[in-house]
């Protein structure tokens, strides 16, 4: 009788070869893995903290750490409003949108006026991670944000006025008993 493991069906046996393979594999997971990364604690943690702390001070301060499409505000031109907007979707590019961005005033950004953003020797607009910059005037931004936050507004009173007008006996307008409000404040999180 052999000492060999019984598999389900389908399952091949274990033979030497296999077996010396995984073996090997271990041998390379475990060697390979450098020695100041297998146990590191809160020293390293915060010894590599404060190499990262000394890069962020001052204006050498890197927010594309956090945000890759980050803009600095002191690179927009005064009178206009940068914004990323959606170019393509996997790969293939959105013409509808594109067209709907520029009759609402939005234009590509030229690569000319922000080099750094783009590969050397690169023209045309700035893009990335089908993204696009574009830009326009700050004024009809302006604008539009005003009427986004009226439509907004107009919701909300909309809301309010059908509840309002609810039957009598379908909904407590008591707050006190409702619970509901309309004023804003971090949400309880359960802790466990």
């Amino acid at each position: 009788m052999t000492n060999e493991i019984k598999r389900g069906p389908g399952r091949p046996p274990r033979n030497g070869l296999i077996e010396s393979i995984e073996e090997t594999m271990n041998d390379i997971e475990t060697t390979s893995v450098p020695e100041n990364t297998v146990n590191r604690g809160l020293r390293e943690a915060s010894i590599r903290a404060e190499e990262l702390r000394a890069k962020m001070r001052g204006d050498s301060f890197d927010t594309s750490m956090y945000d890759e499409f980050y803009i600095d505000p002191r690179d927009i031109p005064e009178g206009w409003d940068y914004n990323w907007k959606r170019e393509s979707i996997g790969g293939m590019t959105d013409e509808d949108h594109m067209i709907e961005m520029r009759s609402v005033g939005w234009e590509p950004v030229d690569a000319r006026r922000h080099p750094e953003k783009m590969p050397t020797n690169y023209t045309g607009p700035v893009k990335k991670k089908g993204m696009i910059l574009m830009e326009r005037p700050k004024e009809i931004s302006d604008m539009a944000k005003d009427r986004e936050l009226a439509t907004a507004r107009e919701v909300v009173a909309s809301k309010e006025k059908a509840l309002g007008m609810s039957p009598s006996g379908t909904f407590e307008r008591d707050q006190r008993r409702t619970g509901v409000n309309k004023s804003f404040q971090p949400m309880d999180v359960p802790r466990t």
